[in-house]
This record gives C-alpha cells, sequence and structure tokens, in this order.
C-alpha cells in the first residue's frame, strides 16, 4: 500500500514536471497572433522572450495577467545587460476563441504577440512545451534558451529589475 503510493507520488512528480529548465534550448515555433499576422519566436532572438501559456477559465492565470500588464508597461522599453529588450507572448490554451479574445481585452493584455490555441492542452504549443497545467511562463534569454521555468511573479520581476541597463 505505501509503495503504491509513493510510486504514484513519484510518477506525479515527473509526470508534472517540465523538462524545459535553465538552459535548455526553447522550441522554435511560428504561429498566428490574433491580429492575423505570424510570429515567430526566432524572430526575437536578441532579446528577452516571456512566453506565457494561460487560459481564461483559469482563475490563477487571470490574476497573473494583470500583473504582467503592469509588468509590461514597465519594461517594454527597457534596455538590459544582456539584450535589447523584452517581448511578451501570450498564449491562451483555450475551447473557445472569443473567451480569449475577451479576457485578453478585460485584463488589458495591450502587447501585440497573442496567440490563441483552441485545443487547449492538447494543442500545438502546448505540447511542444509540455504544458501539463495552467499557468506555466517561460523567460527565453538571448540565444533561444530557458533562463527561468515557471518563475513566480517576483522572482520574474526581481531578474529583470537586476538585469537592466543603468545609465
Amino acid at each position: 500500500m505505501i509503495g503504491g503510493i509513493f510510486a504514484f507520488l513519484v510518477i506525479r512528480y515527473f509526470y508534472f514536471q517540465n523538462p524545459l529548465v535553465f538552459g535548455a534550448t526553447a522550441p522554435l515555433f511560428c504561429k498566428e497572433r490574433t491580429d492575423g499576422r505570424i510570429i515567430c519566436l526566432d524572430s526575437a532572438v536578441d532579446h528577452y522572450v516571456l512566453l506565457d501559456f494561460w487560459g481564461s477559465w483559469c482563475g490563477p492565470c487571470r490574476s497573473a495577467n494583470q500583473i504582467y500588464a503592469l509588468m509590461y508597461d514597465r519594461y517594454q522599453n527597457a534596455s538590459f545587460k544582456e539584450a535589447k529588450g523584452i517581448r511578451f507572448i501570450s498564449v491562451a490554451l483555450e475551447k473557445n476563441r472569443n473567451n480569449a479574445l475577451l479576457a485578453i481585452r478585460q485584463d488589458g493584455l495591450h502587447w501585440p504577440d497573442q496567440i490563441i490555441q483552441e485545443e487547449m492542452l492538447d494543442s500545438e504549443l502546448a505540447k511542444l512545451y509540455n504544458i501539463k497545467r495552467l499557468p506555466a511562463s517561460f523567460l527565453i534569454g538571448p540565444g533561444g534558451r530557458i533562463i527561468l521555468s515557471d518563475p513566480d511573479i517576483k522572482e520574474l520581476d526581481d531578474y529583470l529589475a537586476h538585469n537592466l541597463l543603468k545609465n
């Protein structure tokens, strides 16, 4: 009985553990944004990229969205020691595109790189990034390497603030 519980916990831990950790190469993709334009991850090679997976139906995601909107305002024109700037790419994992569009407006997600994947966790990007739960995010550095995997808001803000280029 105890062995079975232990095995369950170990399997569960590794199932939810994302293999994309510090130093891993971020998988490349090109996807259509909500405005119909194509965004390719490798187009931001000299920037930090905050890649955020969320859903309109996910309470913690919606709370984080509002904080990300404030962070975007703070860092959108910033220069960093190792990067020319930062780009935010949001990926809504949904069943209904209209729900995501409404949440984008309500949460003030005013950066242009908004992607909606209507297959939720079975979508191409969710599988590419091994997303098994939401919210999930990555800070990708210049050159396409993962710097932070699932950082909390404070960890992300501390990292970016520490790496600001001071005049």
